[in-house]
């Protein structure tokens, strides 16, 4: 494999894993509300008032963002939602080991009373932060639809138009 295939494959990959993790996590909580509700009241956190709203949307905006890491479509944007989520998710397990408390993480699905968050659990997200600040930093990149839509610069700071490669050389 060439060192620009690496390239391709190594930055598909920070679009696709975090993707992938966030589906599973974001289909694994949609459908199963009563379990997402014990998940995010276990960490107490939040006023009771806000328990079952973010159990609700939360898994919504995991779907989301990940539907948008795979189109490669607002790829900054899904970037930033991508690592604010891990972040988030680092700073709740995290002040939940710190405290003891004695519950499952919630992240793919269960919650409520479990044996407590785990460094695993914890470190589990920091690639997926990492992937997530890189996205939101350098956005472009090859096989996604910002490529077809918005006129952007190449990660080598050429300014291309998305059609421009496809346009007929006009005569001057």
């Amino acid at each position: 494999m060439g060192s620009r295939a690496l390239v391709v494959a190594g930055r598909l990959a920070l679009r696709l894993v975090p993707a992938a993790l966030l589906l599973w996590a974001g289909l694994a909580k949609a459908f199963s509300s009563q379990e997402s509700i014990l998940a995010v009241n276990a960490y107490d956190v939040l006023p009771e008032a806000l328990v079952r709203p973010v159990a609700a949307v939360l898994p919504w905006i995991e779907i989301g963002v990940a539907v948008l890491l795979v189109l490669g479509l607002f790829v900054r944007f899904a970037g930033t939602a991508t690592a604010a989520l891990a972040g988030l998710f680092i700073l709740a397990m995290t002040q939940a080991k710190a405290r003891g408390l004695a519950i499952d993480c919630g992240c793919f699905g269960g919650g409520g009373a479990g044996d407590g968050v785990t460094w695993w659990d914890i470190a589990r997200d920091v690639p997926i932060l990492l992937a997530g600040i890189y996205l939101a930093i350098r956005p472009h990149g090859p096989w996604q639809l910002d490529n077809r839509f918005l006129d952007q610069e190449d990660d080598d700071g050429e300014h291309r138009e998305a059609d421009e490669a496809r346009a007929p050389a006009r005569a001057g």
